[in-house]
């Protein structure tokens, strides 16, 4: 049996033919969790981009994994005459599928790839297969894009960032929402004190969708080193970050390749006590500043499991001018 994953378009032409091969790997580590044994490769099907594999029917568990793919626009059964008969969309988001779209700033990652990062993280981990409510870490959350994709999938959600901007942004952004679509919610604020640091500033929203179950999503304002004493050791089943790309965001405002790989180095221990055991972490990043093998070094160095080969060797996809992205995953074991 064929089946395709048609990819949803993109308004910009050259992104979305980057998107391909990452699109094409995410797709095969989805199948692999879900015990599917399939090479993947891209096809156009009546105009629009698709990923298509060969497999016996999959059971309804193998297409609930490849529902969460992040680029999936539809899946279904391709005949021999090319016709396309769609078993499903996108699976229907917690809240609501435009709570990571609204916010608008330069700098934001783009939605659908944080959804792949947080997949490949996921899907990497013993907790893909598990009833266990997850956790999510993002210690550079920005305006919150990481964590409002976890909410969407009924997991709890963390964040920290150390612009108090941007994290009054996502708390405020986020109270707004819940109030304009009338979600039963409480929010409250901790001060998480640090030794020889100012305390941080902690909102926690404890809220319920329309299941009557209760989630909490947690934000702080503070540097990404001290998550684990904010938030705790052992907490986390996944942590995904999208670490600067260019010279301007550099660590302590310096440039070069050295500077992030210091910042990287000095994060990823704690983010490791973070991590729950067979947990997962996927950062993406620029390899102009940050090259692949180095980043991998510098998780073996930290004690944690490197993913390599096969689909976490095709993640290199060109975003802009300036940024050729890619991802690495790790395991603490």
């Amino acid at each position: 049996m064929t089946y395709a994953l048609l990819l949803w378009p993109h308004s910009n032409q050259r992104y979305e033919e980057a998107a391909v091969k990452p699109a094409i790997a995410e797709l095969e580590l989805l199948l692999a969790a879900a015990g599917v044994s399939a090479k993947c490769e891209y096809a156009v099907i009546a105009g629009a981009g698709a990923v298509i594999f060969q497999s016996d029917e999959l059971n309804e568990r193998q297409l609930s994994v490849i529902s969460n793919h992040s680029l999936l626009f539809w899946f279904g059964i391709l005949s021999p005459d090319q016709s396309f008969k769609p078993l499903f969309a996108s699976p229907d988001a917690y809240l609501g599928a435009d709570l990571p779209y609204i916010q608008k700033y330069k700098g934001k990652t783009n939605e659908r790839f944080t959804q792949q990062l947080i997949n490949l993280a996921l899907y990497s981990t013993k907790f893909s297969d598990t009833d266990e409510k997850l956790t999510l870490l993002d210690p550079m959350c920005g305006r919150g894009t990481t964590l409002f994709q976890a909410v969407n999938r009924e997991w709890n959600a963390c964040g920290m960032d150390a612009d108090k901007k941007d994290v009054h942004e996502c708390a405020a952004f986020f109270e707004k929402y819940l109030k304009f679509h009338k979600f039963k919610h409480k929010r409250t604020q901790t001060s998480k004190t640090i030794q020889n640091q100012p305390p941080v500033m902690v909102q926690k929203f404890v809220y319920g969708g329309d299941k009557g179950d209760q989630h909490y999503l947690m934000v702080g304002s503070g540097d990404c080193m001290h998550a684990a004493n904010v938030y705790g050791k052992n907490q986390f089943h996944i942590i995904a970050c999208d670490l600067p790309y260019g010279v301007q965001h550099a660590p302590n405002g310096k440039g070069g390749e050295k500077s992030f790989e210091d910042m990287l180095r000095k994060c990823l221990p704690v983010w490791k006590e973070a991590l729950k055991k067979g947990g997962a972490i996927a950062v993406s990043y620029n390899t102009h500043t940050l090259k692949t093998d180095r980043v991998r070094s510098l998780m073996e160095e930290a004690g944690l499991q490197v993913m390599a080969g096969g689909a976490y060797d095709c993640l290199s996809h060109w975003v802009e001018q300036a940024v050729m992205r890619d991802a690495a995953v790790c395991i603490k074991k």
